[in-house]
């Protein structure tokens, strides 16, 4: 047997042993949430999935993906996490209150259905075209067909409008909180591309639905795969009180923007007495700071966000439904509930500026706070999609910014190179595999996960599939160089899988998992269906597009550069500067003597800074320009082109 083979069993042995001390520390068997998860279930999903669009090589969805979650729980999955793939994997179609309904775990979100005087009223129809067709079809199906009378957005994330157009059409009216428009586009552009390639790991969209793999993402399975879409909204709520009448309902909303999401309410149906919570409330704690990326929230706005709801609305509703999971039913549970979700984001914060205010570091707070009592007996806000640790630090970045106020971290080394120190301090590659051994026998799985990523970014290791003829050349040093840091790669992908077994949190589960399947299999790209909403993206303000361009000025081509040009997309004029390597665009300007001047569509636009197209290709398809064309030509070549599939656990 391997020293790997044995690592792997001694971990195996540590990591039931782990999660067996879970499943005795919490009242796993407690039936009270999987009564919830059932109650109302009135039809179950078609069998077979729901179809990707035309072409496309996988489901858009399917929950029987999961159906191993029939099974006890594997030593592979932490308990508490299995239960809660267990609740959220419970799909079909549920009445909540009299004349709603919401359609569970067809997407990761829920779509929540509301009977109008003239057809259906919907609440976030999911994230592709596909799946909100399909939840459309079985309400239709079970409770007879109605028109959609109109649709309401809670938020800015895409889980819960990228379906517009499978319910939808431009004549329907679409209502959603102010200040949407300035953040559904854009709140992921800039950094979009990043923040897509850490979305792959939170969500495990590369890894097998299984007891090995993807279980579950805290507050659905994962996001669906087809088509996402977009419909421009017709009417915005701004304020809190606000009652509208819609298709004969009434609704009195709640602003909730600045905490799960920069744009968001909630709502009350006084005459039904069913509360919404959006996403503000799930029953889950939820990311202070998302790990795939994005700015970071504000705990106390959220803590007080919900206490507000409980004053406005708790006393007058007897349901309360999130845009997640499942209800809460009784005037008395939901307003505990409503308690316990509030206290949750209020003691994160607390806890993390009194431990700050004491002097501690965001890596000594993580490890200090520790849960509240309380949290033992209440699912809803253990961490199955947000982690104690990871939100306590996010509340430090809140405030303090990245720095810990360490001179050492002023100016830290990066990983590759601080690896390569790290490796000869401790006389090589093959002694750091040793020390890392020797933390994988004690169970000191971070330790060892430390060491061993340092030695893997000190070394671009080779594939470990290489031919060995390949290496025939290698000298004996070079060669047990290399072996060591083979075997690193490989060890800490077995040290990732363990800690992502332990994991209580789904993502922080999915984020080990894929960080282990990439250092074995190296970066694999998937067809990425549905992963660019078209409809979404022509919103965008033009100069939001060009500034998101202009990103991808790589300084050292643009050293020494100066060009000016006037550009018309459609109907819109813009001025393109290059100048001391930034650039700068101006939206409604046109400078007097440009390089040259570009008349051209959105698309082309698209297609010839994405290298699409050739400009030779565009002159032949209508593109204007007028001035110097090599100009024009300079300037798509100063900029980078930005790859989904870059290395995350690899140099």
């Amino acid at each position: 047997m391997s020293r790997l083979d044995k690592l792997r069993k001694t971990m195996a042995v540590a990591t039931a042993t782990v999660n067996e001390q879970v499943a005795q520390r919490l009242p796993l068997a407690d039936p009270k949430d999987f009564e919830a998860a059932r109650r109302g279930l009135l039809a179950v999903p078609p069998a077979g999935g729901v179809d990707g669009p035309s072409g496309a090589q996988r489901q858009a969805w399917n929950i029987e993906d999961w159906h191993f979650l029939d099974d006890p729980c594997p030593p592979t999955v932490n308990p508490s996490l299995w239960r809660m793939a267990q609740l959220n994997r419970i799909a079909g179609l549920f009445q909540v209150a009299s004349d709603v309904w919401q359609v569970r775990a067809m997407d990761y979100a829920n779509m929540s259905v509301i009977r109008g005087e003239t057809g259906w009223i919907l609440v976030d129809p999911l994230m592709t075209a596909q799946t909100s067709a399909a939840a459309l079809a079985l309400v239709n199906e079970m409770l007879g067909f109605r028109p959609v009378s109109a649709v309401l957005v809670t938020h800015t994330h895409p889980d819960h409008f990228g379906g517009l157009r499978g319910v939808a059409d431009a004549q329907t009216p679409i209502y959603a909180p102010a200040e949407f428009m300035t953040y559904a586009a854009s709140e992921g552009i800039l950094g979009g591309n990043h923040t897509s390639r850490r979305a792959i790991y939170q969500f495990g969209i590369s890894l097998p639905a299984s007891p090995t793999g993807i279980v579950d993402g805290g507050i659905g399975k994962t996001v669906a795969k087809g088509e996402r879409t977009f419909l421009l909204p017709t009417e915005f709520v701004s304020q809190s009180g606000e009652e509208r009448v819609i298709d004969g309902v009434r609704f009195c909303f709640q602003m909730a923007s600045g905490t799960e999401a920069p744009a968001e309410f909630t709502f009350l149906l006084p005459d039904l007495r069913v509360l919404c919570m959006a996403e503000v409330c799930t029953q889950t704690q939820h990311n202070i700071l998302t790990p795939r990326g994005a700015q970071v929230r504000d705990a106390l706005l959220w803590s007080r966000t919900i206490d507000e709801a409980q004053q406005m609305f708790g006393h007058r509703a007897d349901v309360l439904m999130n845009c997640h999971n499942w209800p809460v039913w009784g005037r008395d549970a939901l307003n505990t509930f409503l308690e316990e979700q509030r206290d949750i984001y209020k003691y994160i914060h607390d806890q993390t500026l009194r431990l700050a205010n004491l002097g501690h570091t965001p890596d000594e707070i993580a490890d200090l706070i520790e849960e509240p009592a309380w949290l033992s007996q209440k699912f809803h806000a253990r961490g199955y999609y947000g982690d104690l640790a990871f939100n306590a630090r996010a509340v430090y970045q809140f405030y303090y910014g990245f720095f810990d106020g360490n001179p050492v971290n002023l100016n830290p080394l990066p990983p590759s190179a601080l690896g390569a120190r790290f490796v000869a301090a401790v006389g090589g590659a093959a002694s750091a595999v040793d020390l890392a051994e020797q933390a994988i026998a004690a169970d000191d799985l971070q330790w060892a996960a430390t060491i061993l990523n340092h030695v893997v970014f000190a070394h671009a290791v080779q594939p470990l599939d290489t031919p060995k003829q390949e290496q025939s050349g290698l000298d004996a040093e070079a060669n047990a160089s290399a072996n060591a840091y083979a075997e690193a790669t490989a060890m800490l992908a077995a040290v990732y899988e363990h800690l992502g077994y332990r994991q209580e949190s789904s993502t922080l589960r999915n984020f080990y998992l894929t960080g282990a399947q990439e250092l074995l299999h190296g970066v694999k790209p998937l067809p990425m269906a549905g992963g660019r909403n078209p409809d979404l993206a022509a919103t965008l303000p033009l100069s939001d597009w060009f500034n998101a361009y202009a990103l991808r000025l790589n300084p050292k081509r643009a050293k020494g550069v100066t060009l000016a040009l006037n550009v018309r997309v459609d109907d819109v004029l813009v001025s393109v500067t290059v100048q001391r390597q930034v650039e700068i665009v101006r939206e409604g300007h046109q400078h007097e003597n440009p390089h040259a001047s570009v008349v051209l569509s959105k698309p082309m636009l698209e297609s010839l800074c994405d290298g699409v197209l050739t400009m030779a290709d565009a002159l032949d398809q209508g593109l204007i320009v007028v001035g110097d064309q090599t100009s024009v030509t300079q300037w798509l070549a100063l900029h980078d082109s930005f790859d989904l599939w870059f290395n995350v656990v690899t140099p």
